[in-house]
């Protein structure tokens, strides 16, 4: 039967080339296409027969879940401040007649800054001084005459009245001892005033009057001058004084992240501008939430004995909170779409997909949500575009595990 079906090929061959019409051979080389089809079909021998082949194995590499503890630093923002600014003004109201210092300067506590003219306090100083002499002299001699008066009486040669005008008299000159001596200690005291002292250690930052310049002070009149002891403030700043050996970051952060951070944590200041970072701690959390920003203030302390960090520059912060437990692998892993992520799991040696949810940690690492468990292994490597569910797979290695805390 094969000898007939070859010969009847070659017969239908021959009829096609006599033909001539090209509809004729088109038709003609279909048949002996179809006729030799049906021929390997029905007699071909094994080597003729059409197989499919199984699936190749596909070689990846095992990425494993595992748990690990990670810190997520938390950034803020925000300004150099110095521990203590102090606007300084005069005490006494008068003219400025010497400034001793500049901006820029260092000063210690106590270290004169200016002085204000005190010719006439000095003149009351005086004369409070007569007033009480003249009020000691009077109680001096309010005393004796009581004395006497009240020997008399004991003798029956004073009168009750007599001796109650004594005493009166005594005490009255004790109590004008008594207001001319604050009178005194008050214009001593202004007198110290007149000259205005570093309050601590630190630094002048602003100078805003010269010499010669009528200054009064905020607080009012006391005793016989227009002003008082107060000092400082609004248009009466004389200068500004910053306390600067040791300055604070004072930064935000978002309220998200006020539950993660207490007073204690641990922290860096980064300032760009020196290319300099600064280890330090939370010291100050503010209990305000600024309803603009959204945002929670915090002070991290710096020391700085130099005087290098100036108060103003920008600063950033990072705030490392307590460590929390994560299931973590490679990102290499991870297939699929935002919405719809998905990993390749080996199970009896095929591939089996494994929807998850994520989260990125970083570049290469993602916290696992759900969908696996510390131990499992995902599937990764060059060949991983090639697997489908239930492709045949084998593990060629196993990626290295990182079981140290991480940070962000």
């Amino acid at each position: 039967m094969k000898l007939a079906l070859k010969s009847r090929i070659t017969d239908i061959y021959k009829d096609v080339l006599a033909s001539k019409t090209k509809t004729s051979v088109a038709g003609g080389i279909l048949v002996i296409i179809v006729l030799a089809i049906a021929g390997l079909v029905v007699f071909g021998g094994k080597e003729d027969v059409i197989t499919a082949k199984a699936p190749e194995t596909i070689s990846l590499v095992a990425v494993p879940v595992t748990e690990k503890d990670l810190v997520e630093p938390v950034i803020g923002t925000g300004t150099i401040a110095a521990a203590k600014t102090t606007d300084l003004g005069p005490r006494v109201t008068g003219i400025i007649d010497k400034i001793h210092v500049y901006v820029g300067a260092r000063v210690k506590e106590g270290d004169p800054l200016f002085h204000t003219r005190d010719t006439d306090i000095v003149n009351r100083v005086h004369e409070l001084e007569n007033q009480v002499k003249l009020a000691q002299a009077e109680v001096r001699t309010a005393s004796r005459a009581f004395k006497r008066a009240n020997e008399l009486h004991s003798g029956g040669f004073v009168s009750n009245g007599g001796l109650d005008t004594a005493q009166g008299a005594r005490d009255a000159a004790n109590a004008r001892l008594g207001i001319a001596t604050a009178q005194l200690s008050t214009a001593k005291q202004m007198l110290d005033d007149t000259t205005v002292r570093a309050p601590f250690d630190g630094v002048i930052t602003r100078r805003d009057v010269d010499e010669g310049k009528y200054m009064t002070t905020m607080g009012g009149g006391m005793g016989m001058m227009p002003g008082g002891s107060g000092g400082g403030g609004g248009g009466n700043t004389v200068m500004q004084i910053m306390k600067i050996d040791i300055v604070a970051a004072i930064v935000q952060i978002p309220e998200v992240d006020l539950q993660r951070i207490k007073v204690g944590t641990k922290g860096k200041v980064i300032i760009g501008s020196m290319n300099k970072s600064y280890d330090s701690v939370v010291y100050i959390l503010n209990d305000l939430i600024d309803v603009k920003t959204r945002g929670i203030e915090l002070r991290l302390p710096i020391r700085n004995p130099d005087y290098e960090i100036k108060p103003g520059l920008f600063a950033r912060a990072e705030l490392y909170p307590e460590p929390r437990k994560v299931l973590s692998m490679e990102r290499k892993a991870v297939q699929g779409t935002e919405s719809q992520r998905y990993v390749y799991v080996a199970e009896n040696g095929s591939a089996k997909r494994m929807p998850i949810t994520m989260r990125q940690i970083d570049a290469t690492t993602v916290e696992v949500l759900s969908g696996l468990k510390a131990g499992d292994v995902a599937l990764a490597g060059p060949n991983l575009p090639l697997v489908l569910d239930g492709s045949p797979v084998k593990i060629e290695t196993i990626a290295a595990v990182a079981t140290t805390t991480e940070t962000r």
